[in-house]
Order: structure tokens, then C-alpha cells, then sequence
């Protein structure tokens, strides 16, 4: 419950909920910074109500052409027919995505979602082969991309030194985190899990930080709220594996194949 609210009185359930009820509500009254983070919950939740009545309008396409015709789109098509197969779906309110990294526009029909571990060989593949071909729609504005952090118990503890890390400088700077969030991945299992091995990552791979608050910052672990309230999200919604991967809500299975089953289901 949110009860500190600096422009009303009232109680929220969530950060989010309150934001929303600043841009419907206190626009005029709010500061720039605030005026941001209002605008960015608005547009959240009209991208949703879009991505919703589009997947609805599919849904009935599908339902009128029957389940013949389900059946050879699966055999015809099966990296798009690994779009249902993947078991599921997600409320992306329940991930609280205006205080998740973001690439791309607020304004983008369609929101990936990457629940990852930097220790992960198959996120690393994801980053490395899957993210560069998505690149071109998120430029274009068509998509957007949210990181959120799972900490398998197998890569532990190094995996949690590198989510905690990446929080930190993305609490310094949003745009650097994408710069620092590669790094990881490119030098996965080659580096330093100390607060002393990623600050000197984040000197390689970043600009303009000020890097001794980094360092302090991860030594301390300060961002390990933000880390654990991913996991436990990933927890409640039975995401137990990485990459794990949600495309308006749904769960594809068959992610290497993303950028076609986004072209052809949700473009």
C-alpha cells in the first residue's frame, strides 16, 4: 500500500496506480519529474487496452477460421504455432514496468517482456542473437523491451552480484544500464562477481557515472529490493526458467524465433 502520496491524500496499491492517478487527475500540479513518471503510467495503460482489443479482434479471427485451420498453421507454421505452446499468460500490472529498464517507446503497440539471469547461456543467446533483430522494431517504434531479473539457484551467488549491479547503475542512468546490461552478457562467466570486478566493467562498458558511488552502491547492495521484488514476481507468476519471455502478456515458448512471431500475431 502506498500511502505517501505528495499530492493527495489518498492510499494506492501500487506506485503505478498512483502515477496513473496524477496524469488522470493532478497533471497541472505536477513537476517535471513526476509529469514523466504520470505520462508513463498513461501510456502503459492505453498500450494495454490497444494490445488487448487487438488480441481479441485475432482471437475471433481464429475462432471463426476454426480448428482446422488452427491445426495447419501449426503444421505449416510451427515457429509461430511455438507462440501457443509456451503455456499461459502474464498481467503486465503485476510487474510494475514503470520502474523496470525500458527500450524503445512508451508508445510501442507491442511490449516485450525478458525475465533473464546474466549467468544464463541461454540468455546470453537471447541478448546476443535474438535482441539485434528486434533492434530494427524497436527502433521503428513498434516494440518495446523490459529487462526484469530471475536469479537461478544454480548461478548463485554471482548471478545476484550482477542483477544488483546492473540496478545500480540503473539507478544512476537508464540509458548506460543498456550499455552495462551487454557487457554482462558479453563477458558472462569471464569477469569479477566482486563490487570491485563489475565497477571496472561498468568503467569498460559505460559513460559518465560517477563509479566510486557505483562501486559503494553494489558492495552495499543497495538495489537488492529491487532485485528480490523481481524475483518474487517471477515466483508468483510460475516463471521458473530463462530466458523467459511475454509478448503482450503471452508467453512464447519459441523465442528464437521472436521477431517473426510478433510480425505475424501482433503487427
Amino acid at each position: 500500500m502506498v500511502k505517501d502520496d505528495k499530492y493527495s491524500d489518498k492510499e494506492f496499491d501500487s506506485k503505478e496506480d498512483m502515477h496513473l492517478y496524477w496524469a488522470e487527475n493532478l497533471m497541472d500540479d505536477l513537476n517535471s519529474h513526476d509529469e514523466k513518471k504520470a505520462k508513463k503510467a498513461l501510456n502503459k495503460k492505453q498500450n494495454e487496452k490497444a494490445g488487448k482489443q487487438e488480441w481479441r479482434k485475432k482471437m475471433m479471427f481464429r475462432g471463426v477460421a476454426g480448428v482446422v485451420l488452427v491445426a495447419l498453421a501449426y503444421l505449416a507454421a510451427p515457429s509461430i504455432a511455438g507462440l501457443f505452446t509456451g503455456g499461459g499468460t502474464i498481467d503486465y500490472n503485476d510487474l510494475h514496468l514503470d520502474e523496470q529498464p525500458m527500450l524503445g517507446s512508451e508508445d510501442a503497440p507491442v511490449t516485450v517482456v525478458e525475465f533473464g539471469d546474466y549467468l544464463c547461456p541461454a540468455c546470453q543467446q537471447f541478448e546476443q542473437q535474438v535482441k539485434p533483430e528486434m533492434m530494427e522494431l524497436i527502433d521503428e517504434g513498434e516494440v518495446n523491451f523490459y529487462y526484469m531479473d530471475i536469479n537461478l539457484p544454480q548461478f548463485q551467488p554471482n548471478n545476484g552480484q550482477a542483477s544488483i549491479a546492473a540496478q545500480c547503475v540503473f539507478q544512476q542512468d537508464e540509458e548506460q544500464f543498456w550499455n552495462f546490461h551487454t557487457g554482462l552478457y558479453d563477458e558472462q562467466g569471464q569477469i569479477t562477481y566482486s563490487p570491485a570486478g563489475l565497477t571496472n566493467l561498468a568503467e569498460e562498458t559505460t559513460e559518465g557515472l560517477d563509479y566510486s558511488e557505483l562501486e559503494s552502491c553494489i558492495d552495499n547492495q543497495e538495489t537488492s529490493d529491487a532485485v528480490d521484488r523481481d524475483n518474487e514476481i517471477a515466483r508468483n507468476n510460475g516463471v521458473s526458467s530463462t530466458p523467459t519471455v511475454f509478448v503482450n502478456g503471452d508467453r512464447v515458448s519459441n523465442w528464437n524465433n521472436l521477431v517473426e512471431i510478433i510480425e505475424q500475431n501482433y503487427l
